[in-house]
């Protein structure tokens, strides 16, 4: 079976976004930490979405 991390990654991304903003009224700097934990499972998307990519042009 083949795991798709793209998809993964942007619904981490989503869901940290929105945790952010669900937590902004209990936790100080929520949005702050929710987008900066966006940032990074975006970055991880698109990195796994380049490596598919590349395997897909090498076959």
């Amino acid at each position: 079976m083949k795991k798709n991390y793209t998809a993964m990654f942007l619904l981490f991304f989503a869901a940290s976004i929105a945790a952010g903003l669900g937590l902004k009224s209990f936790v100080p700097y929520s949005m702050v930490i929710g987008a900066s934990f966006g940032v990074v499972f975006l970055l991880c998307s698109a990195y796994f979405a380049g490596k598919k990519d590349e395997t897909m042009k090498a076959q």
